[in-house]
């Protein structure tokens, strides 16, 4: 019997097996990868640091993050806004100076050809010549556009004849000093960030107790939730309370807090904008929610 494991490799052609494996090596081709469950982000977690957040809060679209990362980010962003403003009035400033220095350039010439056309001896002469050299003009101008799509597509490298080949005056975009959320691209103010309070889970052994066991220095915090006192998990649907910023169980809004519209901790009225779904990860690869692999595009191997 022929060693198989052996002479796997041994085929006259260059199989798919053996291409993959050789881009697979030398790193040409789309790399794939699956993301474990520790890649994912906690619900817990700040969508910047994808740290447990010390100071959480949450936007009204339920992207949660850390005080410090968040007031951090909107003073950087505010920073850089004042950055591309100055930027933007020196520029505005040089495309003025320039269009004001055009425009005396237009008028000395055109205050040349007045003086030159009323000069006494030359009246007659220059009128002539004016009046060809404005019929060569109008005679050059139809030649060139009707020769200018072959001699744009005959010249596309040059910077007249490409479409990047702007003035400076037509890049000048006002930046804009709306600071946004760097998860949805909406508006974000400071203002509108609900402070998030959540409450730490409790073993039944403790409760009995009223003990409190100390976490070690690599235990996970575990919450749960601040009405049925069900663990919270990424599996589970979270909304928080804008009233109060307490982090339920999308269960438990259902069944009991949407019946009466009153925030169970403190008593306050609720409205249909006072409940926010919080924005949490995934469990893992089995996950219907979201495609866990990660794709990364390499130069193809030309066999």
């Amino acid at each position: 019997m022929t060693r198989h494991a052996k002479n796997c490799t041994a085929h006259t052609v260059y199989t798919y097996y053996e291409r993959k494996k050789d881009a697979l090596r030398s790193g040409y081709g789309t790399q794939e990868v699956r993301l474990g469950k520790d890649s994912i982000r906690g619900f817990d977690c700040c969508c910047l640091t994808l740290q447990p957040a010390k100071d959480p809060v949450v936007t009204t679209d339920g992207f949660l993050y850390d005080r410090a990362a968040i007031l951090e980010y909107i003073v950087n962003q505010k920073a850089e806004y004042q950055r591309k403003l100055k930027l933007f009035e020196k520029q505005k400033g040089r495309a003025e100076a320039e269009a004001r220095m055009r425009t005396k350039a237009e008028k000395d010439e055109e205050a040349r050809r007045f003086l030159s056309l009323n000069t006494l001896e030359t009246h007659a002469k220059a009128s002539a010549q004016a009046a060809e050299a404005e019929a060569l003009a109008s005679v050059l101008s139809l030649r060139e556009s009707s020769d200018k799509p072959a001699l744009k597509a005959a010249s596309f490298w040059t910077p007249s004849t490409s479409n990047g080949a702007k003035s400076e005056s037509d890049d000048l975009v006002k930046p804009n000093p709306v600071v946004r959320c760097p998860m949805s691209g909406k508006p974000l103010k400071y203002k509108d960030l609900v402070a998030v309070k959540l409450t730490k889970f409790a073993e039944d052994d403790q409760v009995l107790t009223n003990k409190s066991k100390k976490p070690s220095g690599t235990a996970e915090t575990r919450y749960c939730c601040a009405v049925s006192r069900d663990l919270l998990t990424n599996a589970t649907p979270l909304v928080v309370l804008k009233t109060s910023g307490a982090v339920v169980t999308k269960e438990v809004v259902d069944t009991v807090i949407r019946k009466e519209m009153v925030d169970p901790l403190n008593g306050k009225q609720m409205q249909t904008s006072d409940f926010i779904e919080l924005q949490r990860g995934s469990l893992g690869f089995a996950d219907e929610r979201n495609i866990l692999t990660a794709k990364r595009h390499r130069p193809s191997m030309q066999t």
